[in-house]
């Protein structure tokens, strides 16, 4: 069994326990706000906005961005020590805590923590609790770190977050930039005009999937810099960002002007900061196949297995489970894939805020869709690579551009660039999710593109594979654990999720049904791991 950790096990519930009061009264927790998004982005212009329309709320200020520290300073300390005696819902300078690292998602989270132990120190000094807190984190923080770091830290050091809950993670995209991001293959210590930190300078990770990232983990979006792009620039991103996030509310605004009820707490009940990113591709998928289910097209996007399947090329019986490596074949070192393991790592004038939910049922302009892909049998890795070839990693402009530039023609969108038949894969923007391959019994794989990016890691162990006492505790985890279990490989599946413009979904799942094992690999498979594997699985004793 390969020595890899098991999947993510949230080390808490999902809701705070506040401390009691002395009658007995739960303690009335403050709500924290993250504010992620590339340096640029419009988060300082947002702070600056919550500050100057707060209308009284009391908000404690985390500030995250270094390059930024001056400006918030010289804002939060305009008032006089008489006015804000006079009116606490005003600030002081010593209301802001600044973080000297610049990092809240790395190996000195910790100061993070302590920053919100002194902002709840000064309020306990005067006796006039927060009503938020607000958290600036530094444009190239990962907001997942950050939440887990949170979570972990409710555990573990509970004193430095005692009276505080994160509450709702919120993402600041500029939106003249979002699409040309996309097209873009270079990483975060190449792009430090899209924020730095301490440790920013080793940060291999790509840039776009860094954006998407902080997209797809929160729980609302504001698209600012609107004024700056055409109407269908607009709204092409916007299809793209609500296809990314289905579950976010999406405002679009100029200069950060955004109503403060739509960003501060503005989560619902079970938001991003409840979940750990296994409970994010969950609600992904769930939210995929009722988009689809309740579309005019019902159940196109919740493909079924077919048992049957006609290609049996490679996979002798002594050899469909043995190691051929995940990344076996791809030996072009110009490739784009990336087969390592996952990174360690204002003015006046006119604005306007449109804010909506993902509406499933709306129609689509540019053709932005997505489906859900599941199957129960593990794919042939050699036949896999085939595919993975297919990804858009290498074309000169990504099927977003193209749409947006019209150079997608009736009857040339099935022509690559060379005249060539086009593979479905190249309609492609994004697509992720969890794999079984042949020649790992026990390893989840991680399935991720992102623009021009493409990797497959490894990411966790099934949990079919872990004795019972390696489970959560939490019975609402363990059901939840329970619902992915079908048949005797228990969680074993194809989940994947594939986002793209005008694309032909069943030709993509053509060319991945192509590469399961066919019956009689799936037979040698199943008597080979069976001779392999000792011991009872988790299903067996669950």
């Amino acid at each position: 069994m390969e020595d890899q950790p098991p999947c993510k096990k949230r080390r808490q519930e999902d809701a705070a326990v506040a401390a009691p009061k002395p009658d007995g009264e739960p303690e009335k927790l403050v709500p924290v706000t993250l504010l992620s998004g590339f340096l640029g982005a419009g988060k300082t212009t947002l702070l600056q906005h919550i500050l100057t329309n707060k209308a009284g709320l009391k908000v404690g200020l985390v500030v995250n961005d270094v390059a930024e520290v001056n400006i918030d300073r010289s804002l939060v300390s305009t008032k006089s020590g008489a006015e804000r005696n006079a009116s606490l819902g005003t600030n002081a300078a010593e209301d802001t805590v600044e973080l000297q690292n610049g990092c809240a998602c790395c190996s000195v989270a910790e100061e993070f923590l302590q920053s919100i132990e002194k902002l709840m120190t000064l309020s306990a000094e005067r006796g006039v609790p927060w009503d938020h807190i607000v958290v600036e984190a530094s444009g190239v923080a990962e907001p997942r770190e950050i939440r887990d770091n949170f979570r972990n830290a409710l555990v573990t050091q509970p004193e430095l977050l005692a009276g505080t809950k994160l509450h709702t993670l919120v993402t600041v995209v500029d939106v003249s930039t979002f699409l040309d991001e996309f097209e873009k293959r270079n990483k975060v210590n190449q792009r430090t005009d899209l924020g730095t930190d301490d440790f920013s300078d080793q940060n291999n990770r790509q840039v776009v999937d860094l954006m998407c990232e902080q997209i797809e983990c929160c729980d609302v979006l504001l698209m600012n810099k609107a004024d700056l792009v055409d109407e269908k620039h607009l709204e092409l991103s916007k299809e793209t960002m609500r296809t990314l996030n289905p579950s976010a509310a999406i405002h679009v605004c100029e200069r950060g002007r955004i109503a403060l009820e739509h960003v501060l707490a503005a989560a619902p009940e079970n938001g991003v900061a409840t979940m750990d990113e296994d409970g994010e591709h969950r609600r992904l998928v769930h939210e995929v196949k009722a988009h689809n289910h309740s579309h005019e097209r019902a159940g196109e996007g919740c493909t079924h297995e077919h048992h049957a399947h006609g290609h049996a090329e490679g996979c002798a019986d002594d050899k469909c489970g043995h190691d051929h490596g995940h990344a076996e074949g791809c030996t072009d070192s110009n490739c784009g894939h990336d087969h390592h393991a996952h990174h360690a790592h204002g003015h006046h004038g006119h604005a306007h805020s449109h804010g909506e939910k993902a509406d499933s049922r709306s129609a689509s302009r540019f053709g932005v869709s997505s489906f859900c892909y599941q199957r129960r049998r593990p794919f042939h890795p050699h036949r896999l690579m085939n595919v993975v070839r297919q990804l858009p990693v290498r074309q000169e402009a990504l099927a977003l551009t193209e749409v947006l530039s019209k150079e997608s023609k009736a009857g040339a969108e099935t022509k690559g660039e060379s005249g060539a038949a086009r593979s479905p894969m190249q309609a492609l923007i994004r697509s992720k999710g969890f794999m079984w391959l042949s020649n790992s019994h026990t390893q989840i794989f991680y399935w991720a593109l992102a623009g021009k990016h493409f990797e497959l890691t490894q990411y966790a162990t099934w949990w079919h594979t872990l004795p019972r006492d390696e489970w959560p505790e939490s019975k609402k985890e363990v059901e939840e654990i329970l619902s992915d279990f079908e048949g005797e490989f228990g969680d074993r599946r194809q989940e994947l999720v594939f986002i793209g413009v005008s694309m032909d979904q069943a030709a993509v799942t053509a060319l991945l049904d192509e590469c399961l094992l066919t019956d009689a690999e799936m037979e040698a498979y199943t008597k080979h791991w069976a001779e392999e594997t000792a011991g009872p699985s988790a299903a067996q004793t669950a």
